[in-house]
């Protein structure tokens, strides 16, 4: 196999700097995965649902969108579907009730539907077995 000369750049050739690319800093705790899991809002004092998909998550909360509008500060309960990846079962899943504080609130670029922010306050199994 034939190899090729390597060209070297003489020593009086100036090199123009990159500047660096300053750093933002990020407010996150966490790392968040972009993870697209179902996700169930129960409005308080109401049979209204909302139903949406995550957008990410971290070990502490999650960024979704809906077409409700939420109060910053409030808390709410809902339930997220949690797929478990088994080899033996199809479309296997634990659902998990938690109970989550409305960090923020944005208005998106779609009209009638807005960024939710929310901490897991608390959560729990809503069953201990996982359905297929």
């Amino acid at each position: 196999m034939a190899s090729l000369p390597i060209q070297q750049l003489s020593l009086d050739v100036e090199m123009a700097e990159v500047p660096a690319k300053p750093r933002v800093a990020d407010r996150r705790k966490r790392t968040r995965a972009q993870l697209h899991w179902p996700l169930l809002f129960s409005l308080l004092g109401s049979t209204e649902t909302v139903q949406t998909t995550t957008h990410d998550v971290s070990s502490d909360g999650f960024y979704c969108i809906a077409n409700a509008r939420f109060v910053p500060g409030e808390d709410r309960h809902c339930t997220l579907t949690v797929p478990t990846y088994q080899p033996n079962v199809e479309n296997s899943h634990l659902q998990v009730i938690c109970k989550v504080r409305v960090i923020r609130v944005e208005i998106t670029a779609e009209r009638g539907f807005y960024g939710i922010g929310c901490q897991i306050i608390d959560y729990r199994l809503a069953n201990s077995s996982c359905e297929g």
